[in-house]
């Protein structure tokens, strides 16, 4: 991965490197110490200090569509939640356009980095079919760099270090939440692919910290009493999650396969009346979501000449495949199980000067799917697992994987072609927290402590990966 620049001008690479072990040796002190009983503190701040390298390490708007992201937050920093569209555009500031320009570059090769432009101009798209929540701490952090009067850089650092520090708290809240599966949660929460999403600017940061939360929760009512309340908290942070990205609203069908005998009531039957209610809750909002927000705000960006120029309409490829079912069923299985080879990919990364998505080293990412894998499979569980409870999470991964096909079959493929254009892992990321769950199988007497000082070792390795990796490609 080292180019010859890197070579004639060693300083950073060593710098980080010295960083890194330093950083390390003292995690990985305080995870030993403390893993067991005190690890979502530990994750806490491991979250934290190396996340904070992270958001100013990654370069401006390398990460998939943050561009558009950051416009969105800047409008939220003003106290804009419902952006209006109007003559074919977004009102925002001028050093917008100082962004723009410096895609995928660093701190080190930009040029107008000067106080912040407050002069208003306009830009033609802000991802006003988002929610607004998506961008309250980044909004926050923008809020900051302006109170402040910091140079424009600070707007992108301090929108993805607010941003990182909710991503923070959530993961660590999950931790202490769950009783089963700390430490797979930890590792998944720190893959390269899911940290790049959370340190940026995009609702991906968001979606993931509610994810890993919502999961922790149905881990939670899973060995556990609960009660009605429960069942409210995790309706309402499904559809917080889903209106993210819809097909997450299928979240809501863990509920329905939690263990009757846990609900805290003497009519355990009432547990599926309170499924069914929180399932309308979510489903009816979120179709309204969609129809009459989201959707047509879908149109006021540059997909809208996008889905002109290729014959993109959700009407229209829902009657293909109505008319066309066996063509559709012929396409669907033979595409969609072959993208399960996404999710060897952990160590994927975003770069807009490279073409699109890159793995920055085939060795680290192999070697990171091959332990993920084997967490998922091989961590020695703590409590044996429902079978019910694991059919209902496996049943719900599905639902929501084909779900994510089907909506950018609709919503993004030209009619009466199927394929399925724009998949990522990134859409995927919240549905990693359910595999450990769902594939774990080791019930053997293998002691979890000492798994664990191997986990705790690759969490440290990944996330250096990463940031050597970064060093090496932009510095």
């Amino acid at each position: 991965m080292f180019k010859p620049s890197n070579y004639a001008s060693p300083k950073f690479e060593l710098a980080m490197i010295c960083v890194i072990v330093i950083l390390g040796i003292i995690f990985l002190g305080l995870l030993f110490k403390y893993g067991d009983k005190e690890l979502h503190k530990v994750a806490f701040v491991i979250l934290i200090v190396f996340g904070l390298i992270l958001c100013m390490l990654i370069p401006i708007d390398s990460v998939s569509d943050e561009g558009e992201h950051l416009i969105r937050a800047e409008m939220t920093s003003r106290g804009v939640l419902f952006p209006e569209y109007v003559n074919g555009s977004y009102e925002t500031i001028g050093s917008i356009y100082f962004f723009l320009k410096s895609t995928d570059s660093t701190i080190f090769n930009i040029n107008g980095d000067t106080k912040i432009n407050y002069n208003l101009t306009h830009y033609d798209s802000a991802f006003e079919q988002n929610p607004f929540y998506g961008y309250l701490f980044s909004g926050l952090g923008m809020f900051f760099a302006k109170l402040l009067n910091l140079n424009a850089i600070w707007m992108l650092w301090l929108g993805r270090i607010f941003n990182m520090v909710f991503y923070a708290s959530m993961v660590s809240y999950a931790i202490k939440k769950t009783p089963i599966f700390k430490v797979p949660l930890l590792f998944i929460a720190c893959l390269p692919v899911c940290l790049f999403q959370a340190c940026s600017l995009s609702i991906d940061s968001m979606l993931l910290a509610i994810g890993i939360y919502i999961i922790a929760y149905f881990f939670y009512m899973c060995e556990n009493e609960f009660t009605r309340l429960d069942i409210i908290i995790f309706s309402v942070l499904t559809l917080l999650c889903g209106l993210c990205k819809l097909p997450f609203l299928g979240l809501i069908l863990l509920l329905f396969f939690l263990p009757a005998e846990n609900l805290n009531e003497d009519n355990k039957n009432r547990l599926y009346l309170y499924c069914i209610i929180g399932l309308i809750f979510v489903s009816v909002i979120g179709v309204l979501y969609s129809k009459y927000y989201a959707g047509p705000a879908l149109y006021h960006s540059w997909r809208n000449a996008y889905m002109a120029n290729n014959n993109v309409s959700i009407s229209g490829q829902v009657n293909f495949i109505l008319n066309n079912p066996i063509v559709f069923a012929q396409n669907f299985f033979d595409k969609v199980p072959n993208g399960i080879e996404m999710f060897t990919s952990l160590f994927r990364m975003y770069s807009p000067r490279l073409g699109g998505e890159y793995v920055g080293s085939k060795f680290v990412s192999a070697l990171i799917t091959l332990f993920f894998g084997f967490i998922c499979i091989g961590y020695p569980l703590e409590n044996k697992i429902k079978t019910k409870a694991r059919i209902g999470a496996l049943f719900t991964f599905a639902v929501i994987y084909v779900g994510i096909y089907l909506v950018m079959l609709l919503s993004w493929s030209p009619v009466g072609n199927l394929i399925y254009d724009g998949i990522h892992i990134r859409y995927f990321l919240p549905l990693l927290f359910l595999l450990p769950f769902i594939c774990g199988i080791n019930d053997s007497s293998v002691k979890k402590e000492n798994m664990d000082n191997y986990v705790f070792v690759m969490i440290i390795f990944l996330i250096s990966s990463m940031i050597l990796s970064l060093s090496a490609w932009y510095y």
